[in-house]
């Protein structure tokens, strides 16, 4: 798969504010969705399949789960999650999810925003180049790009789709 995302250098706290700047701009945005959707079709499917509950859930999860996968990463430890394995969660998440609350799914990526800008902020830079594989894209990502597309691009994606189901053009955020 191709990669068109344009990543930053995160050699200075000024590039890792950037970074963490746009991370928590693209989480607002997708929060603001649940606003727009009528609370009667918040767990119906819209978004390939998926309702807005299971998408909010899957990013929540997905942030958890690329944490723990960059952290080992940072220890030299590179999980081979295949795109399949990859895959099948999702599925499966997608049906546990989907009638998850969503108040309580914004408050826990309320909370892991945090914990996520702090991480970027914190990340030893001797580190950068370890690499982990990236399921999705089925390539190996250094942990600095990692970062990126894990926290940021994946969001970014989603909120795309979001935003073409229901009928939004992007904003100056």
């Amino acid at each position: 798969m191709a990669d068109s995302n344009t990543y930053l250098y995160l050699d200075s706290e000024a590039e890792r504010r950037q970074l963490v700047d746009e991370i928590s701009r693209t989480r607002r945005a997708v929060l603001q969705i649940v606003d727009i959707v009528p609370v009667a079709m918040r767990y119906e499917p819209r978004y390939h399949g998926w309702s807005l509950a299971a998408m909010l859930a899957h990013l929540h999860n997905s942030d958890n789960a690329s944490l723990l996968l960059i952290q080992l990463g940072i220890l030299g430890i590179r999980l081979p999650i295949s795109r399949r394995m990859n895959d099948s969660v999702n599925n499966i998440a997608s049906r546990i999810f989907r009638q998850r609350v969503i108040e309580t799914t914004i408050k826990d990526i309320q909370r892991n925003e945090k914990r996520i800008s702090d991480f970027v902020m914190r990340l030893p830079i001797n580190k950068f180049t370890r690499e982990i594989f990236h399921p999705d894209m089925e390539v190996n990502l250094t942990i600095e790009r990692a970062v990126q597309a894990l926290f940021l691009y994946h969001w970014q994606g989603h909120l795309q789709t979001m935003r073409q189901v229901e009928g939004i053009q992007k904003s100056n955020e």
